[in-house]
This record gives structure tokens, sequence and C-alpha cells, in this order.
């Protein structure tokens, strides 16, 4: 491709001369923290699910940073753009040396390098540069091959990782024209309640909510994260029993799984559902939550409960929604609490399940370590049923005891209140007002 040919097909990404390029609506949190960032780093990774926003929010923090200027310290390079037909390390030496020469940037440039897995070598591209004090990068990618052990030994020390999620509900509001303020929240509360509605069956994918056509997309893009970022990521010949896997975990999320039982599921050995699950984690569609043990040895050969970052996926590949919304609650939060995981490192999730007694024992849906302080919180959709509104209790009250817990939540999807049971406070909270607490912080009573 001839100079002037690549700066044509780069210019359609860039904001050059003034140029207007979409960004869709803001997100704020993430793009604060790039900029910041950028201040005492030299290159920005931007991992998670295909199609959650990141190739929007690099491009909202080029738009905030350059301020309306003409944008001639900023190359973004789109490495999904079709008109590339070699994508290669030369790609990238070839976009740089022609963006230099022709736009020339009068101080450190800002590279935006996005989708960088479609290219082998980006990270020595990426190393020469920072190495030389010559640029800046924001680096975005839709597979774990971005946290590779190849990748963090090239890049060691100067990168920062940031994990982008599909959007929290506060976000999903925004996108919706509403304001979160507490006011709001008490005066249209109704309406809040429907767009959580909204949010609980069909996820936080950025164009699925606002876009009419949800389950066609939301089918599109668990068949292009499958092709893309599984398949041919790890060059796998049965595709039908990977499928099949995957499927699998988005119709049971919120269960226990164990690789002996996938491996029955699909008869397949152990060691091959082991490394499909593996897999298919990598791509962020699934992920999974330990047993809470003391004991490295029990927690590893328990059972672990499976979740999706997205309710959306698991809508639309075929589970009844109305038959397991219980189940889709406990989602919801598990992906709240997993994104605040990704961010505060001190922080980690797991579920508790009462000793001795396997399957049949009492059990806890979520229980946060933050540091040496432990947060447990059930799940129940409803508990106007007496029974399982002492079931509930009953799990949770043997929890905290156990843990030598004082307080602790049920996340209900109706209902707000207060107790003390056994000396024990238990905080009930209705699920979309548990979810407004932003990506930073976790509200646990």
């Amino acid at each position: 491709m001839e100079n002037d040919e690549l700066i044509s097909v780069l210019s359609s990404w860039n904001f050059w001369g003034g140029k207007q390029i979409d960004t869709g609506l803001e997100r704020p949190l993430y793009v604060d923290k790039i900029l910041n960032l950028l201040r005492e780093n030299n290159v920005i990774a931007e991992t998670g699910i295909r199609r959650c926003g990141k190739s929007f929010i690099a491009r909202q923090a080029v738009k905030r940073l350059i301020k309306g200027a003409d944008g001639k310290n900023v190359l973004i390079i789109n490495l999904e753009d079709e008109r590339f037909i070699s994508r290669d390390y030369g790609l990238l030496l070839q976009a740089y040396e022609s963006y230099k020469s022709i736009l020339k940037p009068d101080r450190k440039p800002l590279i935006v390098i996005d989708e960088a897995q479609e290219v082998e070598g980006w990270e020595k591209f990426v190393r020469g540069l920072t190495e030389r004090n010559e640029a800046k990068f924001i680096i975005t990618g839709s597979s774990s091959k971005l946290l590779s052990s190849e990748y963090s030994t090239l890049l060691s020390g100067r990168q920062i990782t940031l994990y982008v999620a599909p959007l929290s509900f506060p976000e999903f509001l925004a996108f919706k024209g509403m304001k979160t303020d507490q006011l709001n929240m008490v005066t249209n509360a109704e309406k809040i309640r429907r767009h959580f509605d909204e949010y609980l069956h069909f996820g936080g994918f950025p164009v699925v909510a606002l876009n009419s056509e949800k389950n066609e997309l939301l089918l599109s893009y668990f068949d292009t994260i499958m092709v893309k970022d599984v398949i041919s990521r790890y060059k796998l010949r049965n595709e039908a029993k990977l499928r099949s896997l995957a499927k699998f975990y988005l119709t049971n999320i919120a269960s226990e799984i164990t690789y002996n039982s996938v491996s029955r599921f699909l008869n397949i050995p152990v060691k091959t559902a082991q490394r499909f699950s593996e897999y298919i984690a990598s791509s962020s569609v699934i992920f999974f939550v330990d047993r809470l043990s003391f004991s490295p040895k029990e927690k590893e050969n328990s059972p672990r409960k499976v979740y999706s970052i997205d309710n959306g996926i698991a809508s639309a590949i075929g589970t009844n929604f109305m038959e397991i919304r219980g189940r889709m609650l406990e989602n919801i939060v598990a992906q709240h609490i997993y994104v605040h995981c990704k961010k505060d490192r001190n922080s980690s999730m797991y579920y508790w399940r009462e000793k001795g007694q396997g399957s049949k024992g009492k059990a806890v849906d979520f229980v946060i370590k933050r540091g040496n302080a432990l947060y447990p919180i059930q799940v129940s959709y409803s508990i106007r049923d007496p029974k399982a509104k002492e079931r509930e209790i009953s799990a949770l009250i043997k929890c905290a005891k156990e843990l030598n817990v004082k307080k602790c939540i049920i996340i209900t999807y109706e209902y707000s209140g207060k107790e003390k049971i056994e000396g024990i406070s238990i905080e009930y909270k209705k699920a979309y007002n548990w979810l407004m607490d932003d990506l930073g912080k976790m509200a646990t009573g």
C-alpha cells in the first residue's frame, strides 16, 4: 500500500484537521481513568469482551485529550479496517512513518492501536517506540492475548491494563438519557425499574442497549466471539464441541460445575473439558467463581460457579428468561462484583458452602474478600414466600457465624429493609439500588 493511500485509510479513524469522528456516548469512568493513567504511563491496554465499547472509549479519551485541536499529535490505527490487505509488523511501521512524514506531529504522539491482536509482532512495535521514548500508546484488544506471558515479558513495567466491561447499570441509565442522582432515583423509580427489567434481560452491550434488534445482535456477538476469540485463536478443529460447551455454560449461569460433569455432558476427556473451558473464559464471555475455603486443596477440589459477563448473551442463545430470572439476577450481581475485583486488586470474590454437606449444604451466593474483611451477599429474586426467606436467611446466618461476620446483605428484586437475627444485622436491598454504586466502589452495608 502506498503511503498516500495508507494515510487516506487512516484518516477515516483520525481527528486530523479537526475532523469529527463518531465517539458514541461517553463513558466517563473509563475515560477519566485512561487520561489519568497516561500522565504517568506510556502504555495503557484496554481488555475485555468483544463489542463492550473499548474502541469508542479510546476515541473518547483522544477527543477529550485534543480538546477540539487538529489532532495531528494522535495516530489511531484500526486494525479491523478491511482495507488493510496485509496486517503485519510492517504495516504498523509504515503507518507510523507515513504519519510522521505527512502530519508532522510537534510533540510526542499518542498512538491508538485498535484490536492489536490482529497483528503478530505489535508488541515489538510498541516496545521499540516506548524504549526510545517516541510515543505513548492506548492498546485495545478483545482477547486475553493482550495479557499473555509473551506480551507481559516484552512490555514488563511499561503497561497498565484496564479491564472494560459492558455497561454497568448506572451507565445503562445514562445511555437511556436518565440522570442518576438521588432525587431522580426517587422521583422516577418506576421508570428506572422498567429500565432495570430490560437490563436484566438483555444486558449491557452498548449497541444492544440502543438498538431494537437485540436478539439478532447478541447472537451475532456470540458467533463472532466464538470464531475470532476462541476457535481461530486456538486453532481448534472440534468447533461443535466448543460451541456446545459455551452454550452449556451460558444456559447454566449461577450453577456449580466441575470438569468431570462437563466431560460427561460432552463425552470428552476431562483435560479437554478443562482446556476448552479456559479457552472460552479467555474470551471474557464467562468467568468462574471459586468456593471460599482456607484450605487450598478443598478449594481446588470443590465445584466452581459459572457466570456470564453479560445477561443478554445468555438470554439470546435460548435461555427461558422467565424460568431462570432468579439466576439472571444473581448473574447481574456477580458481574458487578467481578468488575469491581478487576479494578481493585485488594478484593476477590467467592461463594460459600457449608462444610461436609456436599451440594445439599447451605450456600451463600457471594463472599467479597477485601483485605482481611469478609462481606457475605445473598441474592434472592423474591422473599415473599416465608419458606424461601427462611432458607436464604438460615444460610446467611450460618455463613456469618462461621466467618465471624456481623453484617450481611440480601439483594432482591423488590424489597428493601433491615432486621437483626441472632446478633447478625441483615440489610435487604433492591438490586437496582445496590447496582447504582459506581465501578470503583462496592456498597456492602
